[in-house]
């Protein structure tokens, strides 16, 4: 079977999408490739990678990106993470578009950037559970 390929945009690529990167390719490990990118693109927070550390997720390879670095490419499942980016999401050449809500972390507030990254985390899970029990693709 082919490598699953699944893309998260947000906003700045800075918190959520990163994180979801990071989760899907520690659940996920080579079953599945994940990416991020923003519309517009900032560093990622400092605090969102000592999370994702602490959670014992490689940070390794993840960098901001901008939507110009991944139009050119095909994915099997393109995940918005906010329904303000969800129309920019949608040009990016994928089988299936889908909106995840989540509170973008913010840069002063732990509780926050810990519940977020808790939520993606659960739903990250499922949708590596799903897709292990299906043993086919979802898209």
């Amino acid at each position: 079977m082919s490598v699953t390929r699944v893309l998260f945009v947000c906003n700045s690529n800075a918190g959520c999408s990163p994180m979801a990167e990071a989760l899907l390719r520690h659940l996920a490990g080579d079953r599945i490739e994940a990416g991020s990118a923003g519309l517009r693109p900032v560093d990622i927070k400092p605090a969102v990678l000592s999370a994702l550390e602490k959670l014992g997720v490689s940070t390794q390879g993840l960098y901001s990106k901008g939507l110009e670095q991944v139009a050119d490419r095909y994915f099997d499942l393109v995940i918005s993470l906010g329904s303000r980016v969800h129309q920019a999401a949608s040009a990016i050449p994928a089988a299936r578009h889908i909106t995840w809500n989540f509170d973008e972390p913010g840069d002063e507030d732990d509780a926050r950037l810990t519940r977020t990254l808790h939520e993606i985390y659960e739903r990250i899970k499922l949708l590596v559970l799903i897709q292990d029990r299906q043993q086919k693709s979802l898209w």
